[in-house]
């Protein structure tokens, strides 16, 4: 929970500072994006170890959601496409699971 609660920080705090930088202060916005960015990397690693410590989904999803960003960032232009063809995967895979029983047992003690 730790690490999509971090993610849902990150957001919102990159999208303010990049209005703050769109209305035109640098010296606040600059700052935002980069924490909101930072909570956003933390928020998805953090998340995509609950994910393969959870055993619910493919082991490759939580591969793919601690790698989406770091990759991203790394592929420059082309990172966005990468980063939606993930999102995308992680997606098809989850709808067509869906409805499916559940066959794992609650780790909830």
């Amino acid at each position: 929970m730790g690490g999509f609660y971090t993610f849902i920080a990150g957001a919102p705090t990159q999208a303010l500072g990049l209005l703050l930088v769109l209305a035109g202060s640098e010296t606040l916005g600059e700052p935002l994006i980069g924490v909101g960015g930072l909570g956003i990397m933390a928020g998805l690693i953090l998340y995509g170890a609950a994910t393969l410590q959870a055993r619910v989904l493919p082991r490759w999803c939580g591969i793919a959601l601690i790698v989406a960003l770091p990759v991203t960032i790394l592929l420059g232009d082309y990172g966005g496409i990468f980063f939606g063809l993930v999102w995308l995967a992680l997606g098809y895979m989850l709808w067509s699971h869906r409805g499916a029983p559940s066959e794992q047992r609650s780790r909830v003690r």
